[in-house]
């Protein structure tokens, strides 16, 4: 068996068929803390098929452990998400401490692939069962700090803290230096702080006008010289995947996070951390090595789409060639399995956004949804530039610049509508998991009229 996890699944009282509770489950990841909740175990075995069940006695043990390739987890700090190297249960461990042993290292190995909603779910569950595990807070800590949850993120370090032994002296005395870079994220973030006017600290270079918060530049000095260079990369990244760099020097400026949200909240109907309406804009870290990269390879394809285009659609296309850009930055695939499981169970139960609806935008939506619309657009770029060169991706952009419909580019870059090409993607989607099959208890809510418990 292999990717072995576990999922909050929340159960309501109305009916629940097995397409029902195949999108519920797959999506609560995306609803947040707080809800009531009963625990569902969800695994792939080795022909591909996924099983869900919310009996823990039906979940297989994992016989082997796949080593864990530290190179790849990367992006949440500077020095990458490492942690303490995690040992399999020894012989004489009891049941229950090989099974939390077996859960961390299937979440690590989740995370060095990018999934880390499945990830967080199943360290959370560590902690259900071991609350003083150390190195499921060790790496809690970094995925919230990632989501800008600092004081949840101050929490898991400090109890990493606390519950270390002394063979991991070298991640505590590394866990209080984090905690005081939180204090300086926490410090930017925090609306209530008073503030005076914002002031931007300008820098010109050869291809960028860089503007950035006082407050970042009080507490980084670095700051000017790191996102330089990361905007150099994305330049040269973007000209080799998409086949275009802009004709002239671009701005960008840099805010701290409660000053972002004071000037920009107002934009969207949903919550941003970065845009461009002929500059780039971000709500940046104050420390520029704390995952800022992948949003600067995001914005600064966006200003590039634009620049090529005049305008922002079509929104998936824009959004999608911006995120597919954004996770290639951090060395990981686009999208991970637990998120085209995702799409295929929007797929199945009809809830799919055709790109029709996507072409003018995202706005309007709900967080949770434009989610789904991000994915979505990710997946057909996905397949669109599998098919294409970078030049005729270029193409498409000329194309949309000229005034041409997206339909009109696509045709003439490639010979295909965008019906066409939507086709084949959920042709390419349904075919990556043709089976989905229920492993769950008579009693649980299979059938199509049976109603949740």
């Amino acid at each position: 068996m292999r990717n072995l996890f576990k999922i909050a699944l929340k159960l309501g009282s109305s009916p629940c068929g097995w397409r029902g509770l195949l999108g519920s489950s797959l999506a609560i990841w995306l609803l947040g803390p707080g809800i009531a909740v009963s625990d569902v175990w969800i695994w792939v075995d080795e022909a591909g098929i996924t099983h869900f069940t919310d009996d823990a006695d039906q979940v297989p043990d994992e016989e082997a452990q796949a080593e864990l390739d530290w190179e790849r987890l990367s992006g949440l700090w500077s020095d990458g998400l490492m942690g303490p190297v995690l040992e399999m249960p020894a012989e004489g461990s009891s049941r229950s401490e090989a099974r939390v042993q077996r859960i961390l290292h299937a979440a690590i190995q989740d995370l060095s692939k990018g999934e880390e909603a499945r990830a967080q779910a199943a360290l959370r569950s560590v902690l259900r069962m071991a609350p003083r595990q150390a190195e499921a807070h060790w790496y809690l800590a970094s995925m919230d700090r990632q989501r800008g949850r600092y004081a949840r993120a101050a929490d898991h370090l400090r109890s990493f803290i606390e519950y270390a032994d002394p063979s991991l002296e070298t991640w505590r005395v590394l866990a209080r230096q984090r905690l005081a870079l939180l204090e300086d994220e926490r410090a930017l973030a925090d609306s209530e702080r008073p503030r005076g006017p914002l002031r931007l600290i300008s820098t010109p270079t050869a291809h960028f006008e860089i503007r950035v918060d006082q407050d970042i530049e009080a507490l980084s000095s670095d700051f000017v010289e790191r996102v330089r260079a990361d905007l150099e990369e994305a330049r040269r990244v973007v000209a080799d995947h998409m086949g275009v760099t802009p004709t002239e020097p671009l701005g960008v400026v840099f805010y701290g996070r409660a000053a972002y949200a004071r000037a920009h909240a107002h934009r969207f109907s949903f919550r941003t951390v970065g845009f461009f309406d002929g500059q780039i804009h971000v709500a940046a870290p104050a420390h520029a090595e704390s995952g800022l990269r992948p949003l600067l390879f995001h914005e600064y394809t966006h200003a590039v789409f634009r620049e090529k285009t005049g305008g922002d659609r079509p929104y998936w296309l824009n959004e999608g060639l911006s995120l597919q850009v954004e996770r290639l930055a951090s060395g990981g695939s686009t999208l991970s399995r637990s998120e085209r499981s995702l799409l295929r169970a929007q797929l199945e139960t009809g809830r799919w956004i055709p790109l029709r609806d996507l072409v003018a935008g995202f706005s309007g939506r709900s967080d949770k949804e434009a989610r789904i619309a991000y994915l979505q657009s990710v997946l057909v770029v996905d397949w669109l530039t599998s098919q294409l060169e970078p030049g005729e991706i270029a193409k498409i952009l000329e194309g949309l610049g000229k005034g041409l419909s997206v339909d009109q580019s696509l045709e003439l870059a490639m010979g295909q509508s965008s019906t066409d090409i939507e086709v084949h993607v959920q042709e390419q989607l349904r075919g990556q998991f043709p089976q989905l099959r229920a492993t769950l208890p008579a009693s649980s809510f299979i059938g199509e009229t049976s109603q949740a418990p």
